[in-house]
């Protein structure tokens, strides 16, 4: 039994007649504790010392008296006894039931502890507990017997069970909470997973971001989602040309795509190094411009030196399947490594970019020492790469081809840097022994460039353009299909340049003859289905060589070159009208 006595300040208890056990939280509690010992709870606020529920059987006890004892047992958390006086028992039980919430309210009940068997026997005990003996003795009437002990053991064996059930359900809450958290982590993985997937280089940065917000909206239960950039972040090559207002939007915007710009401004000048969010009791300020915006979170996209855009989350997507109605440190978190994605990806975008300028100007760099070597042919390399890849179109090749057959075009005769002067400017017919040493310039091309891996991809039409689809050509005397594609496409284009452009020392053939020769040569020096793409083409060819003569300056030479007699072998492997 609680004999517990604390100092107090005593205070008087009012009865609560208009109370009703189903509508307050422990009353559920309560009713379980009557179902056991078969008997009515009344239900005491330690708190304030009111007596919340009186059951109409409830012995009129005193507990203004006992508030002390009760305030102890509230401090324990655990079912009592704090009156054992025969045949009356007071048992006092704690609510709730919960480790971590104190308990507030206590259920008491008196308990008949051996029967009652007249009004002397009961009369001490009324006496102790605070009613009158006739009061007792008619509560005592009918009424089961409850041992102390037993009383006591029942109780606390209920209250763990009860505090087992809570703690289970408190269990399968947090087990419910974290699927959910994992599922929704799941799913964010896979969205940066997919997302890290697309970073391909030749993928348009307008494509990846529509892609990525699309796949975004299904974890973040955004109205709308958008990606804005800043005007000087001049990604227009990155981004292709179907990007309006440098912004990209997602879902249903409110605000207007040509308003993004206002709004990063509005914002701050935080937003272009953190990540901001506000939820709806920030932008329900009067002071706020959007009142159509109740939730936002904005993310910078930037590389180190340099801001590139942002990444926004614009209002709460009525009936998404997340209970959370503001966004928060889970959104704000995912949208900051999406942003980080783009801002890696168009940082290597942008580099991809100026490599691949660089690498352009370096191979016409090198084309150009062709000029500077022979200049009787100023413009020849930069004509057969063109040519080349129109006739590529027509065969139906890649991209990824037609860029290779236009650097090769560019390179193909590089390999004449290490001819002597006196061979390749010579104006009359060549020596066996000169042609011998001609016929080493794509040898030369290839050793020169081998060792240069970002143009090892060039090699083969360096190296094979003088091939004869026959096997009669050098270096190699490869036949048919033996030899590489684009090897046989830019035979054709330098074959044609060759023979229809002017020198000093003779002007180009007419068509019909160059016609001819094409028509004579298809099947025995040059591929068929080649010259097949160039008869189809020959007007778009035309066109091109025109474009490309125009864009070329002028190179005055002095020249007396005797003319050379045309020889439909001949012409394309003659260096001096090559």
């Amino acid at each position: 039994m609680l004999t517990t006595t604390l100092n107090h300040h005593a205070r008087s208890h009012v009865a609560r007649e208009d109370f009703v056990p189903g509508r307050h939280e422990d009353a559920g509690l309560t009713r379980r504790f009557e179902i056991a010992f078969r008997q009515s709870f009344a239900l005491f606020d330690v708190a304030t010392g009111e007596l919340r529920h009186r059951p109409a059987d409830w012995l009129n006890v005193d507990l203004a008296s006992r508030l002390g004892l009760l305030e102890e047992v509230h401090r324990r958390g655990r079912p009592e006894i704090i009156e054992d006086y025969a045949p009356i028992v007071l048992l006092a039980v704690p609510l709730p039931i919960d480790e971590k919430k104190p308990a507030s309210h206590i259920a008491i009940t008196a308990l008949l502890s051996q029967p009652a068997v007249g009004i002397d026997n009961i009369a001490p005990a009324a006496h102790i507990v605070g009613v009158d003996a006739e009061s007792a003795l008619r509560w005592s009437q009918g009424r089961m017997v409850w041992p102390p002990h037993a009383a006591l053991e029942l109780a606390r064996s209920l209250e763990q069970n009860i505090s087992g059930a809570r703690i289970e359900a408190t269990l399968r809450r947090q087990l419910s909470n974290v699927s959910k958290h994992l599922l929704q982590s799941l799913e964010e993985l896979s969205l940066l997973h997919r997302l890290t997937e697309q970073l391909t280089l030749s993928r348009e940065g307008s494509d990846l971001i529509a892609m990525a917000l699309e796949w975004l909206s299904r974890v973040v239960p955004a109205q709308s989602l958008a990606v804005h950039f800043c005007d000087e972040a001049a990604l227009g090559q990155e981004l292709g040309e179907d990007v309006v207002d440098r912004t990209i939007v997602w879902g249903d915007s409110p605000i207007a795509t040509g308003e993004y710009a206002r709004l990063i401004e509005r914002l701050g000048p935080d937003v272009d190094r953190e990540c901001l969010l506000l939820d709806g009791r920030a932008l329900r300020s009067p002071t706020w411009f959007y009142s159509e915006v109740t939730q936002l979170i904005c993310v910078p996209i930037r590389t180190a030196t340099k801001q590139l855009g942002w990444l926004l989350a614009l209002g709460h997507r009525p009936g998404s399947r997340y209970d959370e109605t503001d966004f928060g440190v889970i959104e704000s978190s995912l949208l900051s490594s999406v942003a980080a994605i783009l801002s890696v990806h168009f940082g290597n975008l942008r580099l991809f970019y100026e490599q691949s300028e660089f690498f352009a100007s370096v191979v016409k760099a090198l084309s150009s020492t062709i000029d500077a070597k022979d200049p009787y042919t100023r413009g020849h390399s930069e004509r057969v790469a063109r040519v080349a890849v129109c006739l590529a179109k027509h065969l139906g090749c890649s991209e990824e081809e037609l860029n290779t057959l236009y650097f090769g075009g560019l390179m193909h005769d590089i390999g004449k840097i290490g001819i002597d002067d006196a061979v390749l400017r010579k104006p009359e017919q060549l020596t066996p022994d000169e042609f011998e040493q001609i016929k080493q310039h794509p040898q030369l091309g290839y050793d020169i460039l081998e060792g240069v891996k970002q143009l090892e991809h060039l090699l083969p039409v360096v190296l094979h353009h003088h091939e004869n689809w026959n096997g009669q050509g050098y270096p190699s005397g490869l036949a048919g299909e033996t030899c590489p594609k684009l090897a046989r496409i830019a035979a054709v284009a330098d074959a044609f340049d060759a023979m229809s452009s002017d020198r000093p020392y003779r002007k180009g053939m007419a068509d019909d003859t160059m016609h001819k020769i094409f028509r004579d040569g298809a099947g025995v020096q040059w591929d068929p289905q080649v010259i097949e793409a160039f008869f189809a083409a020959r007007d778009e060819i035309r066109e091109i060589v025109a474009k490309t003569n125009a864009e070329i300056k002028p190179l005055v030479v002095s020249c007396n070159r005797a003319p050379l007699q045309s020889q439909p072998i001949e012409i394309a492997e003659r260096p001096n009208v090559s």
